[in-house]
């Protein structure tokens, strides 16, 4: 039987945000997300805790994590690597430790499952992802954009759709909220001191584009990487046999056939006659 898989709440589309570095401007980040209703997930990186940068004239340091590790609250925290090192000049086993320590510190600070990760730099390569499935992480994005609005086929490998700087923000919105296409995902990622240092990209820049999103809150689902990653993984899983949709996974799936509207529960089975 044909079906559409909907996002939780019978959303036609997610949006989720990336931020990375632990920079003191997530203060700022977080707050406008959460002032609109949105969710992101920022990649931490414990070794850099507290260690002053200047960028451009501007302090734009790493937060003292052990401290402010609460900011992120109501948001996804991930992985960055434990000291943002070009990972492709390193052998396997020192990649492994950069993100284990990272893991491991986060998970004991903070109390959280550790689900994704973020390149430093953009760059990995097949140690890389080796070690990350060693680990346990389900996902890592790169900094590639694509504009598009599918899910990534190799979750360690996803590319974002866009840079909250590129030129092209608002025709890729429009192209988002115009799109029709099963489990549309809009990918939006950065870096928070780059609104402080960056004329063309202020503060102002991510207000603007949260509230465009808000607006589409009636067909937008708004989730971080993890909680995609989770529902997209488990929504795949869904088949329909003997008069009903099987649901084998952990978490319950929205889908349409026709004009009904179904929420198939986490491990059950849905009569289901058409």
């Amino acid at each position: 039987m044909d079906f559409t898989l909907l996002y939780p709440g019978f959303k036609t589309k997610a949006a989720t945000f990336s931020y990375d570095d632990s920079i003191l401007q997530d203060r700022t980040t977080v707050k406008i997300l959460k002032s609109h209703g949105l969710k992101g997930t920022f990649n931490l990186n414990l070794g850099q805790s507290g260690e002053e940068k200047i960028r451009e004239g501007i302090d734009c340091s790493h937060l003292v994590l052990e401290k402010e590790y609460s900011l992120y609250d109501g948001m996804e925290i991930a992985t960055h690597t434990y000291t943002h090192p070009h990972l492709e000049t390193l052998p396997y086993e020192e990649q492994k430790k950069q993100y284990q320590l990272d893991i491991e510190g986060l998970t004991k600070l903070t109390g959280r499952k550790i689900l994704g990760s973020a390149y430093p730099y953009g760059t990995y390569n097949q140690d890389t992802l080796r070690a990350l499935k060693e680990l346990g992480i389900k996902y890592g994005r790169t900094t590639r954009s694509t504009y598009d609005f599918s899910l990534p086929f190799n979750f360690l490998l996803w590319h974002p759709t866009i840079h909250h700087n590129d030129p092209r923000i608002y025709e890729i919105l429009d192209s988002f909220f115009a799109v029709r296409k099963e489990l549309a995902c809009l990918y939006i990622w950065g870096h928070s001191y780059e609104f402080a240092i960056q004329p063309s990209c202020p503060f102002s820049t991510l207000e603007k584009i949260a509230s465009i999103l808000e607006e589409k809150k009636e067909d937008v689902a708004f989730l971080t990487n993890g909680e995609i990653y989770t529902y997209c993984n488990a929504a795949t899983m869904v088949y329909y046999r003997d008069g009903g949709f099987v649901n084998p996974s952990r978490e319950d799936v929205y889908l349409k056939v026709d004009d009904d509207y179904l929420v198939v529960k986490k491990g059950e089975k849905l009569i289901y006659e058409h």
